[in-house]
């Protein structure tokens, strides 16, 4: 299924808004130099290669870390996920979604991202305490079959679950992940400070 002119518009429109936001999020941003203890091993690395930048605020009491969204290519699209330590944790060391959440939501398009960004700000909660978005870079033709399993509109986004209680579609995303079909990054982290 292709967009139509609207939809491309749309996707442009957040696109840019998302990009706008973090393109001043990076101006205004404070040294991180004496909180670097707070971030995890991998957040280190994304960090140290350039492949995420510090847009932490001045008086902040988390560290936020983001990339902007990558254009996807003919054919693909991406979605996005918010996820706590024990799934981001899980995925990072073994490149796959674990089976542990019953809903497990992936959120399509740039007004996705702004979505998954509210579990971040504390817009929208969720019992996992999410710390980190990931970008995943899939097939459309795999989210259009994930479409026919389960989806939902929240907040103007489309939402499809990958979990038990929802569809239960992530052996088939795993699965793309794992046939180098859909690639996957971190575009955001916001950790707690810890002062030691």
């Amino acid at each position: 299924m292709s967009m139509t002119k609207d939809d491309i518009e749309l996707e442009n429109y957040w696109f840019r808004l998302i990009h706008n936001d973090f393109e001043k999020a990076k101006e205004k941003a404070d040294p991180i130099t004496k909180y670097y203890k707070s971030l995890k091993p991998w957040e280190k690395e994304l960090l140290d290669s350039g492949r995420l930048e510090n847009i932490t605020h001045h008086g902040a009491t988390s560290v936020y870390l983001e990339a902007p969204s990558t254009i996807p290519t003919d054919g693909k699209t991406n979605v996005y996920r918010p996820m706590g330590d024990i799934e981001i944790e899980y995925l990072v060391t073994n490149g796959l979604l674990p089976d542990t959440q019953p809903y497990q939501a992936i959120i399509q398009g740039s007004v996705g991202r702004n979505y998954a960004n509210k579990y971040l700000t504390g817009k929208k909660w969720t019992n996992t305490s999410p710390s980190t978005i990931v970008e995943f870079t899939c097939p459309v033709e795999l989210v259009e079959q994930l479409k026919k399993i389960q989806i939902k509109v929240e907040d103007g986004a489309l939402s499809m679950g990958l979990g038990s209680a929802a569809g239960g579609g992530l052996p088939l995303f795993n699965d793309s992940i794992a046939n180098q079909q859909t690639s996957w990054r971190i575009v955001k982290i916001k950790r707690p400070i810890t002062k030691k």
